[in-house]
């Protein structure tokens, strides 16, 4: 699966961008100091991993250093209320995913969509439900018997309390007719730690918060949420062939943004940045090595389609 989407309307603008990023100046000689990063994700997390590899690509793209500082918490509400308090000059960026849209969705957090610039998609990874390997959960057949028969009793863990991981795990719940007891935590790594220590029986996260656990043998996927089987774990049955036909290419994509108001010359610069950044050769081995999916969209395509997703979650 590819769903990489090209900005249809928006190559003279990129064009630009990319002119000023290789001339190093536009009406503000953007960017001409370091930029701060804001992950609100925990530190060895896969939003994490995810946020310092493409700094590390487009840092040598726009020629400054890009500086990433942790600030889990809230859901990621703290860290992004704190992104979206700065200036809007370009100097602080935060990395989200589709939590984002949901968190906003929901109309308590601290900020609102109108504080917030989308600058740049960047990619999407597929959601799984993983057990330990030491599970009494063979299969997803054996799961939803037992929830069924237990109404309540497993225990599933996902990232934060109103977030993707719980929306998805309502959905999953939904579609299979079970009932569990969701079980929220600040961070991917703490799920898979909490998985680990068989703190809790299952879990939604993720793929790239669990390939390393899953090719060790620590972990067991009973599902996953793309359309078809992916090449690189053929035994991973989809949620789709099971019988759950409404998760169907559910995936969490990932993306960059900014403090609403930043000029449009600089969010075509960083936009083009990004899009040079992801053609890295560091960025194509973390992507062949996470297996994650190509998603780029530029700023004006992504700032549509992500106000288009938190209005679609409020209603």
């Amino acid at each position: 699966m590819n769903i990489r989407r090209n900005a249809t309307g928006l190559m003279g603008v990129i064009a630009t961008g990319i002119a000023l990023v290789a001339g190093g100046a536009s009406a503000q000689d953007y960017p001409n100091k370091e930029i701060e990063w804001i992950i609100p994700f925990s530190a060895g997390s896969g939003a994490d991993t995810f946020a310092r590899t493409l700094i590390a690509a487009t840092e040598d793209v726009l020629g400054v250093p890009i500086v990433p500082t942790n600030r889990a918490g809230g859901g990621t509400a703290i860290g992004v209320a704190a992104a979206a308090t700065q200036p809007a000059d370009g100097y602080t960026l935060f990395s989200q995913s589709d939590t984002l849209a949901l968190g906003l969705s929901t109309g308590d957090w601290p900020v609102t969509v109108d504080d917030v610039q989308a600058v740049a998609r960047i990619n999407a990874d597929y959601k799984t439900l993983m057990v330990p390997a030491g599970s009494q959960f063979e299969t997803f057949e054996d799961f939803v018997s037992y929830a069924q028969e237990n109404p309540g009793a497993i225990r599933m863990g996902g990232v934060g309390s109103r977030s993707w991981s719980s929306a998805f795990v309502n959905k999953l719940s939904n579609a299979a007719d079970i009932e569990v007891t969701y079980v929220p935590y600040d961070g991917g790594s703490n799920v898979v730690s909490a998985i680990l220590g068989e703190n809790i029986d299952a879990a939604v996260i993720t793929s790239s918060n669990i390939n390393a656990q899953v090719d060790a043998g620590e972990i067991r996927i009973l599902g996953q949420s793309l359309g078809e089987r992916v090449p690189e774990r053929p035994d991973v049955p989809t949620f789709k062939e099971m019988g759950l036909t409404s998760i169907d290419d559910d995936v969490l994509w990932r993306g960059v943004f900014a403090p609403a108001g930043v000029p449009e010359e600089i969010l075509a610069t960083l936009s083009a940045a990004f899009e040079e950044a992801i053609k890295d050769p560091r960025w194509r081995e973390y992507m062949a090595k996470q297996k994650q999916q190509d998603a780029y969209m530029a700023y004006e395509e992504f700032d549509e389609f992500f106000r288009n997703r938190v209005a679609e979650l409020s209603e």
